[in-house]
């Protein structure tokens, strides 16, 4: 067998070429796992907080209409049990949308402020 005529073996060259565009490939999936990851993070904070938001509404309206309940009440950062990257703030309304109603809305923020969610609802007497 002849040496110079068997060419069954990758050149070095072949091998660079073939490296790079695998680590090229590597680093574009990279990239849509963290973006995937940012995007399952935002959901997590999303769902948490609407949850938290639909909760507290729910205690609102099992305590029904009330003139006499307080016009705001804030549950700061760090006082929501197992949930300290969460604000809750309560506003109830008396005389809207009409006379004789009130509104209860439900917002809950996170990321110090930048992101929230809101609920309300209507209570009559």
């Amino acid at each position: 067998m002849d040496l110079a005529t068997n060419h069954k073996g990758l050149t070095l060259l072949e091998v660079v070429i073939a490296m790079g565009l695998f680590f090229v490939a590597v680093l574009a999936l990279s990239g849509v796992a963290v973006t995937a990851s940012k995007g399952a993070a935002a959901s997590k904070h999303l769902t948490t907080a609407v949850t938290l938001a639909q909760d507290t509404l729910e205690q609102v309206r099992s305590t029904g209409y009330d003139a006499g309940a307080p016009a705001e009440t804030t549950e700061a950062y760090d006082a929501i049990p197992d949930f300290p990257l969460y604000q809750r703030v309560v506003r109830m309304e008396p005389n809207r949308p009409v006379p004789g109603l009130q509104t209860a809305t439900v917002t809950v923020s996170w990321a110090d402020d930048r992101h929230s969610v809101t609920v309300a609802t209507i209570l009559a007497p």
